[in-house]
């Protein structure tokens, strides 16, 4: 079996391509099968029930050895040789050839089994010393002991009476024959493969041999009882050679004990053939498991122990190579902190020099950007502003939205390439010129013209990008020309719209660029989206998908006010926390005060009088009101509102609420404040209020803590209006 271990790692096949092959294969199969013939005639020299029942069967064992260490296609040998042994002592062939088929099947489904678990031919490690006992001996040739022993009575070799006692010697003899013989077997290749013992081992295993020998030969066959004093030998075996010693010792005293109990002396003298059995069983496992248990819980110290020692060594190795290579590290670490001190004189001028820097953009990012969106009457604004995720975080994106002369609005939106202080200072002078340009002609073409001539004079290097569009509320009309800058977008009504018309060079490209003035009408419930061109580009992607992106986010969120649509829009289309490109955003939405009451909040300022007339006028329009009712209306709620200017807020501002509506065909206009009067000058005055009560059907004045409130009522002398408002 020795000779086997070489190929344990190999697979035997039939198939083989050289006849070399065959000749190594048909040769291990005749060896095994030799060796089990052999085994199994010195085993039925034990037999208890008729000539084929024993209670140690060593071919077993040889058969789970020749497996475990060669391959399971050795088989036929043990098929051929268990029916070799069978045939002379079996009632005929076929009691034979089962009986062979069983003696073949439980030492394979031992192999399998063991492979299943992970079992290891060292049995090195306590899982195998449990396998090898309780897998491999006495749970697969349960399979042995059933069919032959079945076979016996089918073939009627023994009566139905004996089958238990002989289903017990049975099943004891193919699982002695695994318990003992098979781990010794294992053991012998590990003579070749693990160091060498001393002579003084070799010695202390003849000791434990004798010593065990005799042992279990006096317990035996004496009626004392004393088979308890046999594991602490097999245990010193075990604890001082582990599988070597082990294996040797506990086949020794298997061997003794079986031959003891098939002849029925000493302790097992006075004990039925299932008794003798059930005593042997259980001896032998005790045996086998105490001693290979023990075996392989030594094992693993051992083998912790010397992975410990060799960490332990690595572990200094890697010590004294650590301090040779810190020391190294010192050395240059001081000549780096000697650098370094030089260097530090240098790294705070630039230090100082970039705070500098950084105080400018901040400076300049505060005080070019709107910090709130002018409150105009029937129009809703939002803006966003997006720094890029730098140090500078200031750049070149801007936006501006201009109150002009008419009600007119002038909104901008432009990008001055780069980033920085310079950017930024750019950025302040294209919008300063602009607001100046927009308030002197509100123009598109005449605003792009002025800031083109200024940047041109200016020799700017910067290239910059401007779209400039005057919106009219009272006729929802867009005018705009376009400097190079991304399409400004309007959505609603589940339709969108691109304002790519009018589109020119930068501006400072060209010497003498053509602008031209578009128009669009913007349709009821539109909004009007201006960006810049962060928002919609990215890298190694078309700009037009960018702007798919847009109007699919727009479109989604057009039913939201317009912080909401702009806040949904920033956080669908850029990474908030990794913003690549500065990214303005604007958005202007028209609203409708037709067939609704009117309320507007404005601040108490004067220049805020000119729109309160001129939402209060298109809304009495919009309500089919008469041209001479219009105009009275209209004059008396001017004095009203210019009385909350003029007297409400004498040291704080404040501001002042418009509300009219149309009840049963008559006109209630409100107009009320927070603040508290002046007192009434001495050199005359009250002709508003005196004015307002000719105009209107009915005034009413309430002064209190909290404010004025003056209602006013007129009934209008178109009879279609009678309800609602």
């Amino acid at each position: 079996m020795t000779g086997l271990a070489g190929k344990r790692g190999s697979r035997w096949t039939f198939g083989a391509r050289s006849r070399r092959d065959l000749v190594r294969y048909l040769s291990a199969v005749l060896l095994v099968g030799v060796a089990y013939y052999v085994g199994a005639r010195m085993g039925l020299t034990l037999s208890l029930v008729e000539r084929n029942v024993t209670p140690l069967w060593p071919p077993t064992g040889i058969a789970v050895a020749a497996f475990l260490l060669g391959s399971r296609s050795l088989w036929p040998g043990v098929a051929a040789a268990a029916f070799a042994v069978n045939l002379p002592i079996s009632e005929g062939a076929l009691a034979a050839a089962v009986t062979a088929a069983g003696n073949t099947l439980a030492p394979l489904a031992a192999a399998v089994l063991l492979g299943r678990v992970g079992f290891r031919r060292q049995l090195d490690r306590r899982r195998d010393a449990l396998a090898i006992v309780f897998v491999g001996a006495l749970a697969s040739t349960l399979i042995s002991a059933t069919i032959g022993a079945g076979t016996l009575v089918v073939s009627d070799a023994i009566g139905s009476d004996r089958l238990l006692n002989a289903w017990a010697v049975w099943w004891t003899g193919d699982a002695m024959g695994v318990l003992t013989v098979a781990p010794f077997l294992l053991c012998l290749p590990l003579f070749r493969e693990l160091p060498a013992w001393s002579p003084a081992r070799w010695l202390e295993a003849v000791a434990i041999l004798v010593v065990a020998g005799a042992t279990i030969t006096w317990a035996a066959q004496s009626e004392l009882r004393a088979l308890y004093l046999l594991p602490p030998v097999v245990g010193w075996a075990a604890w001082r050679l582990q599988l070597r010693g082990a294996a040797p010792t506990a086949l020794v005293v298997s061997l003794v004990a079986t031959w003891s109990a098939s002849q029925a002396d000493g302790w097992f003298a006075r004990e039925s053939v299932f008794e003798r059995m059930f005593t042997l069983q259980t001896f032998n496992a005790c045996i086998a498991l105490s001693s290979f248990f023990l075996a392989a819980l030594v094992t693993e110290r051992n083998r912790t122990a010397a992975a410990l020692e060799a960490a332990t060594v690595e572990l200094e190795d890697r010590v004294e190579t650590r301090t040779a290579e810190l020391s190294a590290a010192n050395a240059r670490l001081l000549e780096e902190i000697k650098e370094r001190f030089e260097a530090e004189e240098q790294l705070s001028q630039e230090e100082a020099r970039a705070r500098r820097e950084h105080e400018i953009a901040e400076i300049l990012q505060r005080s070019l950007l709107p910090d709130r969106m002018p409150q105009i009457p029937a129009v809703a604004l939002a803006a966003r502003y997006e720094p890029a995720t730098s140090d500078v975080e200031v750049g070149g994106d801007w936006y501006d939205v201009i109150q002009l002369r008419d009600g007119l609005i002038g909104l901008a939106i432009g990008d001055v390439a780069g980033h920085g202080p310079s950017a930024a200072a750019a950025m302040g002078q294209v919008r300063m010129a602009l607001r100046a340009y927009a308030v002197q002609d509100p123009s598109p073409v005449s605003v792009m013209s002025g800031v083109h001539r200024l940047l041109s004079h200016l020799a700017m290097p910067e290239m910059v990008t401007l779209i400039y569009l005057v919106f009219d509320p009272a006729t929802r009309t867009l005018r705009f020309t376009n400097a190079g800058h991304p399409p400004p977008l309007i959505v609603g009504g589940g339709k969108s719209k691109y304002l790519e018309n009018g589109l020119a060079p930068p501006l400072g490209v060209t010497a003498e660029p053509d602008y031209m003035e578009y128009r669009q009408t913007m349709w009821a419930g539109s909004t009007l989206l201006l960006y810049t061109d962060g928002l919609v580009e990215r890298r190694r992607e078309s700009i037009q998908l960018g702007l798919h992106r847009l109007v699919r986010e727009a479109l989604r969120r057009q039913g939201a006010d317009v912080d909401e649509l702009c806040d949904g829009i920033l956080s669908s289309l850029i990474e908030m926390d990794h913003v690549a490109d500065d990214v303005a955003l604007l958005a202007m939405r028209p609203l409708s005060v037709a067939g609704r009451p009117l309320a507007l909040t404005l601040p108490a300022e004067p220049r805020v009088l000119a729109d309160a007339r001129r939402v209060l006028r298109q809304w009495l329009r919009d309500s089919a009101v008469t041209t001479e009712d219009e105009d009275e209306i209209l004059v008396a709620c001017g004095e009203a509102c210019a009385n909350v200017v003029q007297h409400a807020y004498a040291t704080a501002p404040g501001s002042l609420v418009l509300e009219a509506r149309i009840v049963e065909g008559a006109v209630e206009a409100t107009v009320r404040d927070q603040g508290a009067w002046r007192a009434p000058a001495e050199r005359g005055g009250g002709w508003g209020l005196q004015l307002i009560r000719g105009l209107m059907d009915s005034v009413d004045v309430d002064r209190t803590a909290d404010g004025t409130v003056v209602r006013m009522r007129r009934r209008l002398k178109d009879a279609e209006h009678g309800g609602g408002g």
